[in-house]
């Protein structure tokens, strides 16, 4: 064997394995416990050449290798409840990594060394949609690593997490080309740079004094584990529970805080027993003064038992009892996911450790309780991984935050540490103190800078108690949520189409026949034949297949689009529910939420497969396009993409509030309630997006028209008149019949008309 081959064999090893591995282990290495956060920086380093030299399979095989190093050196601690759960979520995450580096792969193969710099936006791309649906798990996002270096992590509060996420992937980059490029000064200058921006606004915002409270709260920690608390029941816990608390209370504080399932019994459901348990604890507060704020479990007998993970705030004096109800129930552990599509799985119990799977039901309210000095939220446990239901908690009304867990599952292993750490971004995201109490540990108070206090060791009681200063204002990130993730993941997005459609086209080039030749018929061609014309009923033949295609690709858009349709209801019943507008929607039929859904579905996978059914509509016209009309495939479809996207962003950003205000204010002071039957509501909603979308293609239409000699500026602008009459037409038929929402739309008509005579300029020029 050559010394050649055998060195090949040597670097196809090292691409397919040891660099993925390496990588894999040095981004683990970057979590708590170990304070080697930096190691984040460097951990992409090894997987550059990976997604530089693989493809296909390859590439994805060394992405999934890479974050089953990664995700078995950190999320190991879920095998001492269930080592199949923990490989299969391995498993299951590691796809996604596989996925990630083989789509970077495409754009580095699309793009070259331009599409390195897509890297960043595919990253966050990726680390938001973890964080949707039934099976989100946001648990080690990469910006968590930096938790130990506040001021680098301060732009959180306008990015959230995935900005430090973002500048992570970035540092490795430009590490990369301080490694490899000939111009290594221009690139340490960047290195600099990229470092003193966001640290020199951190260390502003830690300079900030912070208000001083008169809140005093203690966090209760009475260290029984899990199987013991199961075991041995109510009265051995209360009694663990009561000298603390009475501890706790004699510090002067006004909240008293145990942890998740702190009371083991169904509060509030009306049983003997269980009712007896929620007077003894209603007792302790009223002999002490305080409000107790604990976890436990609700029962509620609708249709069939439904069962909740809920927390209860107990005041002095009795009365009403008000809770919470876990929104993120943990998959598989505390329920199947999907239970409308998987509901046969849900009487299964997986057991492990003494741990017995639950059927709890999801939380939909965001609770905010009230007591003297302020209002909070709580979250349990895994709900304080997801960025967005913190924020949507201040967004109701909370003033500080507490986390409440029980942690002592994972014994002592990194799990403690890495969920303690993650409350650190939530302070900052919102600028609320971070309360957390956890069973067996770590509690800690977390300031709205991040900075962390009396942390508990694992496994011994504690009592800590703090002053917080409950706080009102919003950062971006309350007011602006997500925005950050979702626009590089949009970015991410329109790079890969603009990537995949140049495939496309090679691909269609090199089957494209030298001039002069017939090609073959052929069942599988991208174009019809060249050279000769083609019958009517082979017109008709190709029409067929492209739109079995394009209803393929709405299908998956549309399974895509179930999977969280829930998620996509809440976000399209967002504009019309502000603070003026309390209106209530209702449904009316009952087939009516079925056919809701099936609405969003529908439309949502048409919107999803817009580029791929551009795409097929250019390549039925193509064969009727000269040669040089046919290059501009990649810009019409990722303009027509992108110009979509900008008029469904001003319809749900701009005119569904505006309009759903408008049609609220005429029921004032006429004693009519605005109640709105949903379906027409969602239908409202889904048209102005769509026919928004469509309107803002007309920049896109003229410049094609004007490519092919059809527009041009002198013909759009003797027009102009008849356009605008046309516009507020149009307007009035595409619209609900209401003058403001034709105002609203014929506006931008008008402007996107002008626009297009400046484009038709300058293609024609």
């Amino acid at each position: 064997m050559s010394d050649a081959i055998k060195q090949d064999k040597i670097s196809g090893w090292k691409l397919s394995l040891g660099y993925p591995a390496l990588s894999g282990l040095l981004m683990a290495a970057a979590f708590p416990p170990l304070p080697l956060g930096f190691l984040a920086c460097i951990s992409l380093l090894p997987l550059i050449p990976v997604a530089e030299n693989l493809r296909g399979r390859l590439a994805f095989g060394a992405g999934f290798l890479q974050g089953a190093v990664f995700y078995g050196a950190t999320v190991y601690w879920i095998a001492w409840i269930t080592p199949p759960g923990m490989a299969g979520a391995i498993f299951y995450m590691a796809l996604f990594r596989g996925l990630f580096v083989y789509l970077w792969s495409v754009a580095w193969a699309r793009f070259g060394g331009l599409g390195l710099w897509l890297t960043p936006f595919l990253w966050v791309g990726f680390e938001y949609f973890n964080t949707l649906g039934d099976m989100g798990f946001p648990w080690m996002l990469l910006g968590h690593s930096q938790v130990d270096y506040l001021p680098l992590i301060q732009v959180a509060e306008a990015t959230g997490v995935y900005g430090v996420s973002f500048w992570v992937v970035v540092v490795n980059l430009i590490a990369r080309e301080i490694a490899k490029s000939a111009r290594r000064g221009l690139w340490v200058g960047a290195l600099i740079l990229t470092f003193a921006a966001p640290l020199g606004f951190g260390l502003w915002r830690v300079a900030d004094p912070l208000a001083k409270g008169d809140l005093k709260v203690a966090i209760v920690q009475q260290n029984v584990s899990p199987v013991e608390k199961s075991y041995w029941g109510f009265d051995h816990n209360f009694d663990k529970l009561k000298p603390l608390t009475i501890q706790a209370a004699k510090t002067g504080a006004r909240l008293v805080i145990w942890s998740e399932a702190a009371v083991p019994a169904y509060l509030k459901s009306g049983r003997p027993l269980h009712n007896a348990y929620q007077a003894r604890v209603q007792a302790l507060v009223d002999s002490l003064g305080i409000y107790l704020y604990t976890g436990a479990n609700r029962y509620e007998a609708a249709t069939r038992d439904r069962y909740y993970n809920s927390s209860f705030l107990f005041k002095p004096g009795g009365g009403d009892l008000p809770h919470y109800d876990k929104v993120k129930v943990v998959p598989f552990g505390e329920r199947t996911p999907f239970p409308q599509l998987l509901g046969f799985l849900r009487d299964i119990q997986w057991r492990g450790g003494g741990y017995i799977s639950g059927d709890f039901e999801s939380g939909t309210a965001r609770t905010v309780f009230e007591i003297p000095g302020g209002k909070f939220s709580g979250m349990i446990c895994f709900d304080s991984v997801f960025p967005w239901l913190a924020r949507e908690m201040v967004l109701q009304g909370a003033e500080f935050l507490v986390v409440i867990t029980n942690d002592g599952w994972y014994k002592r292993t990194s799990a403690p540490y890495q969920h303690a750490e993650i409350a650190t971004f939530r302070a900052i995201e919102n600028r609320r103190w971070v309360v957390r109490c956890a069973n067996t540990g770590v509690s800690l108070f977390v300031d709205p800078h991040g900075r962390q206090w009396q942390n508990t060791e694992l496994f011994h009681d504690a009592v800590l108690e703090g002053i917080i200063a409950p706080r009102k204002d919003q950062t971006l990130y309350a007011r602006f949520g997500d925005l950050f993730a979702q626009g590089c993941g949009l970015i991410a997005l329109m790079g890969l189409a603009i990537a995949f459609i140049r495939r496309l086209e090679k691909a269609t080039e090199e089957r494209t026949p030298p001039e002069g030749t017939v090609p073959a018929l052929a069942p599988d061609r991208e174009l019809p034949d060249e050279g000769k014309p083609m019958p009517f009923l082979d017109h008709l033949e190709e029409l067929r297949w492209r739109i079995l295609k394009g209803l393929s690709a709405v299908i998956v858009g549309a399974v895509l689009c179930g999977i969280f349709v829930n998620d996509i209801l809440a976000a399209l019943i967002h504009p019309a529910r502000t603070e003026e507008n309390a209106l209530v929607l209702q449904t009316l039929k009952p087939m009516g939420m079925f056919m809701v859904k099936l609405e969003i579905v529908l439309v949502g996978g048409a919107i999803l497969a817009l580029p791929f059914l551009i795409y097929q509509i250019w390549i039925f016209v193509a064969p009727g396009l000269f040669a040089g009309e046919r290059r501009f495939i990649t810009f019409v479809i990722a303009s027509s993409t992108v110009c979509f996207v900008l008029g469904a962003i001003l319809a749900y950003w701009l005119v569904i509030p505006l309009a759903m205000a408008f049609f609220v204010g005429m029921t004032v002071d006429t004693g009519v309630a605005p109640q709105f039957d949903i379906g027409m509501y969602i239908g409202f909603v889904l048209r102005l997006l769509v026919v928004f979308g469509l309107v803002f293609e007309l920049p896109v239409v003229t410049f094609f028209l004007a490519k092919m000699g059809i527009a041009t500026k002198e013909r759009m602008r003797k027009g102009r008149r008849y356009a605008i009459l046309v516009g507020f037409v149009l307007a009035a038929i595409l619209t609900p019949p209401d003058p403001l929402s034709q105002i609203l739309m014929a506006l931008p008509l008008v402007v996107l008309y002008e626009i297009s005579i400046w484009i038709a300029r300058f293609v024609n020029e």
